[in-house]
């Protein structure tokens, strides 16, 4: 960044959400800095599944051909309960109806991408840790405070630091609601994974999921490229002890760890009909209890404003974490935008320039944006939690499993696409970047 450049925009967390909005402002010649608490780059998690109202922003900043290149597109899932097939169910359909397919991809890999799309060293300050921020309106700049000491000013701050948000914290702090938590556990676990290829499988393979409706617990593998697989199994986590539920990712988690809970049980890609051969085959695996949102909070305070997780933590069953934080990126961006080219510069007496910017319309915009966004969020927050319990079969007054079995085994292909309508369909864009096919879509 430019010595006589200021900070138009400080990003707290250097996560799939942070980093989009890095990258798009650097498009938009925003300038922009975001501060990682981690001391490298290391992305949590095995995979990331990619879907149409992410996908189209994401071709546009110039990332479509390498996911294309690097991810694997999801064409059918087959569909079992134990061990007797319902179905295979046709995703190809995707593409027709939305203009983009579904794809799944490492997530280390595409975080990388998304880092050198923000310009990795030259934007992304590692081990900064923030502690406090002050928003004063009566000064030009909010002052973010480290761990280390040290402080920057900035014109706005954007909190995407995911579920444990200090950001979100330090302003419910403010609030005078210091200690309150919005979120809360779900009581159950993910046990996910990221394999090598897996040698028995062939062409005919690629492409394809599983959704697996055990007794006791639920399996989904997702295809990656080259036969590799990636995994996430969800089971009724173990809540003896406040220690227990409180932690996010667990520690020492091994292939062991997910073997004693899913090695037995059925897959239809295992050489011996036991998952234990996949999860053998695994470069990386992570277990981790499952929060949502259970107070929405607002999206912006001020000139300070949340994205993804920080905002609005969701269960992760239809795999709508990533391209939710994309969404935020993505509209967060044109508010900034829409705000920055209306307000002009002046050179100060250090030869430093800075915005000669009314504070109270940027509150207002970002406030735009927080109710714009939270209606959204809200809804995929709400749809999350529901199709959770669709899928694990726990609807109430114990329909749960019919009502499972009716959409999974028998509710033809047209049938989900026109009920993916409302989030497939909708496909932000950057308004001020060239824009990208998406005219003749079946939904539209």
């Amino acid at each position: 960044m430019e010595a006589s450049q200021e900070i138009q925009v400080l990003i707290i967390g250097g996560g799939i959400g942070g980093l989009m909005l890095a990258a798009i402002c650097r498009k938009l010649n925003i300038s922009c800095l975001v501060l990682e608490r981690s001391k490298k780059v290391t992305p949590a998690g095995a995979g990331i599944s990619l879907a149409p109202n992410a996908l189209r922003v994401l071709e546009q900043i110039g990332l479509y051909d390498d996911i294309v290149r690097h991810g694997q597109r999801l064409d059918k899932i087959l569909i079992h309960r134990n061990q007797t097939k319902w179905r295979t169910l046709d995703f190809t359909c995707v593409n027709s109806w939305f203009g983009y397919p579904v794809y799944s991809i490492e997530r280390h890999y595409f975080h990388h991408r998304l880092y050198e799309a923000a310009d990795g060293d030259n934007t992304v300050l590692l081990d900064s840790a923030v502690v406090n921020l002050v928003d004063d309106p009566a000064d030009q700049h909010v002052k973010v405070e480290l761990a280390n000491g040290s402080h920057v000013k900035v014109q706005v701050v954007v909190g995407a630091d995911g579920i444990r948000s200090v950001t979100r914290r330090v302003l419910a702090r403010q609030a005078g609601i210091d200690g309150k938590n919005t979120i809360r556990f779900t009581g159950r676990v993910h046990m996910s994974g990221y394999t090598a290829p897996i040698p028995n499988l062939g062409p005919k393979d690629l492409g394809v999921g599983n959704w697996l409706f055990y007794d006791d617990s639920i399996l989904t593998t997702w295809p990656c490229i080259d036969n590799r697989q990636w995994f996430i199994g969800v089971k009724a986590a173990d809540t003896q002890g406040q220690e227990k539920i409180d932690r996010s990712v667990w520690a020492h988690t091994t292939p062991d760890t997910v073997n004693e809970a899913y090695g037995t049980r059925f897959h239809p890609f295992a050489e011996s009909g036991q998952f234990k051969d996949i999860v053998d085959r695994s470069e990386r695996v992570i277990a981790s209890n499952v929060f949502e949102e259970a107070d929405f909070p607002t999206m912006s305070k001020g000139r300070v404003a949340l994205l993804g997780d920080a905002a609005h933590s969701m269960t992760s069953f239809f795999g709508q974490g990533a391209c939710q934080a994309i969404e935020d990126a993505t509209e967060l961006a044109n508010s900034l935008q829409s705000y920055f080219s209306t307000v002009g510069t002046k050179e100060q007496d250090d030869g430093l320039t800075s915005s000669r910017a009314d504070s109270s319309n940027l509150v207002q915009v970002l406030s735009d944006y927080s109710a714009r966004r939270g209606e959204r969020a809200k809804a995929l927050v709400s749809f999350s939690r529901n199709y959770a319990k669709v899928h694990t079969g726990t609807l109430g007054y114990g329909i749960g499993p019919l009502v499972r079995k009716l959409i999974y085994a028998y509710l033809p292909e047209w049938g989900w696409m026109w009920g993916l309508r409302w989030l497939y369909g909708y496909q932000p864009i950057v308004d001020n970047l060239s824009s990208v096919p998406g005219e003749n879509l079946v939904y539209a």
